[in-house]
């Protein structure tokens, strides 16, 4: 019983490592992405297109779900992270065209402050973040970004961020459950 006890213990305490990678191409209206654990088991992955009022998400062969902008706005709005979840690594690259010209090196210059002023503030508030931003020339006409982040989080911070949203749905269900009581018993008095 001791041993089940340490085991669970440090089944919850253990770092769990989630990372999304996001390689964007605007020439091709896609943006692919993938989202795995260590980086090596893959849980999702698809890719999006934006079409005229949202966007369409292709996460199967022959599966696609159209969200639109104000649906995916929604339900950004609803999306909440606990503290418990830590951003550990984001790491970006943008490859542009336009070596040969001033207008794609100051594409690539505004590129790298931006970033480098967004990096600070994120550095400012978890100091074991790992930032990295990288901008490539290309001969070429082109325009890529590749992004992959990772977040950091353990078993027990998973449990309680489950149990809570948990709890939200069976309290929404409760409100929805009383209120067509009520309903009821008014249409049938």
């Amino acid at each position: 019983m001791v041993v089940c006890f340490f085991v669970a213990a440090l089944i919850a305490l253990f770092p769990v490592f989630l990372y999304a990678d996001i390689y964007a191409d605007p020439s091709q209206n896609r943006l692919w992405f993938a989202v795995s654990l260590y980086h090596s088991v893959k849980l999702f992955g698809g890719y999006v297109e934006l079409r005229g009022g949202g966007a369409v998400f292709h996460v199967a062969k022959h599966k696609a779900v159209f969200l639109r902008f104000a649906q995916i706005s929604a339900a950004r709005k609803k999306f909440e992270i606990t503290k418990g979840f830590q951003l550990w690594k984001l790491h970006c690259i943008v490859e542009c065209g336009g070596a040969d010209s001033g207008a794609g090196i100051a594409v690539a210059a505004a590129f790298t402050a931006i970033a480098g002023m967004l990096f600070s503030a994120m550095r400012a508030r978890s100091a074991f973040l790992s930032l990295k931003n990288k901008a490539l020339f290309y001969h070429t006409s082109r325009l890529r970004i590749s992004v992959r982040t990772a977040a950091v989080f353990n078993g027990a911070v998973l449990a309680v961020a489950l149990i809570k949203k948990g709890l939200e749905v069976f309290l929404n269900w409760m409100k929805r459950k009383k209120s067509t009581a009520s309903w009821k018993r008014r249409r049938s008095a």
